[in-house]
């Protein structure tokens, strides 16, 4: 009949009502298939040669498995999935069953959903990424009676209609980041589907697909950020059956001798053997009764692939099938849009596994239940227990504690202290088993316990100390007080028990009478290291005086009460309230409990210098750690490097505070921007700017000088950030003028200056605060490439940078776990970025205005400080982007 077609659809009897009141019209033309010709029928061999007829056990659906044209031998339908009613594929190409030469049950009517395979992930070497090729494991057909059966639930996909509402013909899709996915670089390809027909949408004439730039997961840790690459499609007939599937392609970069990067690149990243995760969505969804596009900002879940026909993807989500395997907890992040391309998202700041509980047995929380009571008099002694200690920072290796009991003025009573460790004990939780006695000594009230912790440090090989700890011997009795004076009628008693107490960085002030609090006055604490102390009263022998171990069989010690065996910390004995961890240290608790176990007699080869290699007995060994443990007369020991005390972990993250400045070559208003570099997208252009948004001050105090200003802004939180050997904090001051034209103000940037700090040293976030030296100008992107590549300090000694003459900036810095301890802005800078001899210059601060001063008449100071900040962030943004228009 020449060119003449005919259109229909066959419908379950329940829905006939709707689909009747559909239009029929030939634009619609793409969602039907062509019915078979019928000398197209075969029954076990045939035309559709390939793999059988629809009755002897082949291909059912045509596009499964063996297909053909209808000559034969060919595969126009050519597809994959499960094993269908009939023994078969079913059919995933496009192609339509041959009629059957019997109507078919009602379970065969069931369109059935494509069986899913489980994917192993990547295995992930210590040193080396490896990627396993993805092969799913044997498939198992699940029959129909199952609970949890493939085939329970058949999908049936309605017709489309067009979206009743005039959202006009544009669709606009921002891809803005993969989370959780393995480590690599990464792509994402979006494409629209017909959920009717299972073939691609159109834009026009061509498919609404796209797909991303590659990017590597290489700054945020368990992000790939995408900087929210955005494709804009026209002449958009939005239909009612529209999904949005997204795939994410990853390659694992392998750095070996054997695999040149270049030739890695050259890898194809859209291979499908790439695929290793997926998500849906549905684009048009009902609301309250009607279609609408669904715009907005979505999560998608991500599934392990293959990724099934887009015609047995339920249209709900709720409909999702249990057999879709979550690809562990991996999402993407996209934004659709209809018109105008929206502004900046919110990037996502919140990060997961922040670990603020205490780990079991880390630390246990003890409070003695009666203050002591039973009074001391001088014909009393006591035992002194040092049971070993806990948590130790990373940098230790052997360790030994020495100390003595002074007065409040520092003079010494009795023994100096000084134990060995057990050789068999873990470097990071020892074990000393010291007891030393006091007996007929003339002790006062105040008299307060004072030991050191010696290590060798692992990483620079010296003789260091881990920290300080004190404890007062005596208490007012029935109290928890120190006695507060040698002199007086006050009864006293022994500070009997367990005790655990913290280890702080420094030595007590000298200038301070020595008590149990003046540690924790003047200095800060080691975090998470505690030791375990005991005091024991003496045993009365029969003669009424306190016994001596010296005089007692050893064999009778215990039977005595002059040796009582260490308690384990898990029995909870220790009073541990004066050690109550911060939250920083219950989030590092999570990090040391997980440190590998390493005995001393097993990290000898880590500080020895070869002759350790020739000790044979467990004596030999302890006198050859007693001396490298001795402090040489000549050579006092080094402080601990607090910043070596608990290994970096990336999902905690940094935080950064910029406090102040001050001799500011310049009269204005100043504000600041910081970032991370790498990436320092900002500086390289438009195109990567979306990666890593500036961070820009707000909160300028106008009652600072303007040579001198200073931020209240306080700490800003970097989580989930990758360690990388040279990451830096770039610093851009910028300063502003107002001036008053009329009826209006007018603000622009006038001049600039700029520095940087190196965050890591080590694999460790650095914990300080710094005055740095300021250079004038903006960062060029060539010494951002260069600060990514080597050591901070490096890149400006030997630069032509040119400084601004006295010119610096205060900024605290620390890993994010570790931020209280630093709380006060402005004081005890470290100044190690000053050359030496321009200290004095730089820490003369030049006397200026009030910036009070310069409020426009007539603004009111907490107003005009918003509106500036405002007014800073939109001029830096116009700038960099009249900038790129030039380039």
């Amino acid at each position: 009949m020449g060119g003449a077609e005919l259109f229909y659809r066959v419908v379950d009897w329940g829905n006939a009502p709707r689909e009747g009141s559909l239009p029929v019209s030939a634009r619609y033309a793409q969602n039907y298939t062509f019915a078979p010709m019928p000398h197209e029928t075969g029954h076990g061999g045939g035309p559709y040669q390939g793999g059988g007829g629809y009755l002897g056990g082949g291909v059912p659906y045509v596009g499964g498995g063996g297909g053909g044209m209808p000559s034969g031998g060919g595969q126009p339908y050519v597809g994959s999935g499960p094993v269908g009613p009939y023994g078969g594929a079913p059919y995933m190409g496009g192609g339509v069953p041959p009629p059957p030469t019997a109507p078919p049950s009602r379970e065969e009517l069931k369109l059935a959903l494509p069986q899913t395979q489980r994917h192993h992930t990547p295995k992930i070497t210590p040193k080396i990424l490896t990627t396993k090729r993805y092969e799913p494991p044997p498939t198992r057909t699940k029959r129909a009676s199952s609970s949890r059966g493939l085939y329970t639930k058949p999908i049936v996909a309605l017709p489309p209609k067009p979206a009743p509402m005039d959202v006009g013909n544009v669709l606009g899709l921002q891809v803005d980041r993969v989370r959780k996915a393995l480590d690599g670089e990464g792509k994402v390809r979006l494409t629209v589907y017909h959920q009717y027909t299972g073939q691609p949408a159109n834009a026009g004439d061509s498919a609404i697909t796209c797909t991303t730039t590659a990017v590597q997961s290489n700054y945020k840790y368990g992000y790939h950020i995408f900087g929210q690459q955005e494709a804009i499609f026209n002449d958009v007939n939005f239909q009612t059956d529209m999904i949005l599937v997204a795939r994410f392609y990853l390659r694992q970069r392998m750095k070996t001798e054997n695999i040149p990067d270049d030739i890695a690149a050259e890898i194809p990243l859209l291979d499908e053997e790439k695929l290793i995760a997926w998500g849906v969505m549905p684009l048009v969804q009902v609301y309250g009764g009607f279609n609408r596009v669904h715009t907005g900002t979505h999560k998608l879940k991500m599934y392990y692939p293959p990724v099934p026909d887009a015609k047995h993807i339920p249209a709900m989500p709720h409909q999702y099938p249990k057999e879709w395997v979550r690809f562990g907890k991996a999402t993407v992040r996209i934004h659709i849009f209809t018109g105008k391309p929206p502004g900046t998202l919110t990037p996502s700041t919140v990060a997961s596994d922040i670990e603020d509980d205490v780990p079991e047995d880390a630390w246990i929380p003890c409070e003695r239940e009666h203050s002591p009571s039973e009074p001391f008099t001088s014909g009393d002694g006591f035992d002194l227990y040092i049971d070993g200690a806990r948590h130790l920072p990373d940098c230790v290796t052997v360790s030994r504690v020495a100390g003595r009991i002074f007065d409040k003025k520092y003079n010494k009573i009795g023994k100096d202290i000084t134990s060995m460790v057990t050789l068999d004990s873990d470097i990071f939780n020892p074990v000393y088993n010291f007891r030393q006695e006091y007996r007929d000594l003339a002790i006062p009230p105040t008299a307060t316990l004072l030991i050191k912790v010696y290590t060798i440090d692992r990483f620079n090989k010296r003789l260091t100390v881990v920290g300080f700890a004190s404890l007062n011997i005596f208490v007012v009795s029935g109290t928890e007080k120190q006695p507060p004076a040698d002199t007086g009628a006050v009864q006293i008693s022994l500070n009997e028990g367990a005790h655990q107490l913290r280890l702080f960085h420094l030595s007590p002030d000298a200038n301070k009478p020595l008590t149990n609090v003046t540690l924790k006055d003047t200095q800060k604490h080691v975090p998470c290291a505690t030791v375990l102390v005991r005091l024991k009263r003496a045993p009365i022998g029969p003669n009424g005086k306190a016994m001596e171990a010296d005089r007692v069989p050893e064999a009778d010690w215990s039977r005595f009460g002059l040796m009582i065996p260490r308690p384990l910390y898990a029995d909870g004995v220790y009073f541990s309230m004066e050690c109550d961890p911060t939250r920083g240290e219950k989030q590092m608790f999570h990090t040391q409990i997980r440190r590998k176990l390493v005995r001393q007699r097993d990290v000898l080869s880590l500080i020895g210098d070869g002759r350790e290699k020739k000790l044979r007995t467990d004596k030999n060994i302890v006198q050859w750690i007693s001396a490298q443990l001795t402090r040489l007369l000549d050579v006092p020991p080094l402080d601990l490097d607090m910043n070596l005390v608990c290994r970096y972990q990336p999902h905690h993250g940094l935080r950064v505070a910029i406090d102040g400045a001050m001799n500011l070559p310049w009269t204005k208003f100043t504000h600041v921007t910081t970032c991370l570099n790498p990436p320092g997208s900002f500086y390289f252009g438009n195109d990567q700017a979306p990666y890593d948004r500036l961070v820009f001050s707000e909160d300028l105090d106008m009652n600072s000088n303007y040579k001198a200003p200073v931020w209240l802004d306080g700490w800003h939180w970097y989580p989930n950030r990758h360690f990388h050997r040279y990451l830096t904090l770039v610093i851009h001051l910028q300063e502003i003028g107002v001036t008053v034209h009329t009826d209006r103000y007018k603000y622009g940037l006038i001049d600039q200056a700029w520095t940087a700090i190196q965050i890591f040293t080590e694999k460790y976030a650095i914990t300080d605060t710094f005055q740095l030296p300021l250079y004038l100008g903006a960062p060029s992107s060539e010494t951002l490439n260069a600060l990514a590549r080597q050591p901070c300090k490096q890149v400006f000694t030997h630069s032509s940078i040119q400084a601004a003459e006295n010119a610096s900036v205060f900024v605290r810095i620390a890993d994010a776990r570790r931020h209280e301890e630093i709380p006060q802005p402005l004081i005890n800078a470290n100044t190690e970025y000053i050359p030496p001899h321009k200290l004095a210059d730089y820490t003369k601060e030049v006397p200026s205005k009030s910036l009070s001063t310069l409020i426009p008449q007539g603004r009111e100071s907490r107003e005009f400080k918003v509106s500036l900040a405002a007014k800073f962030k939109n001029l830096v943004y116009k700038l960099a982007s009249e900038e790129d228009d030039l380039r």
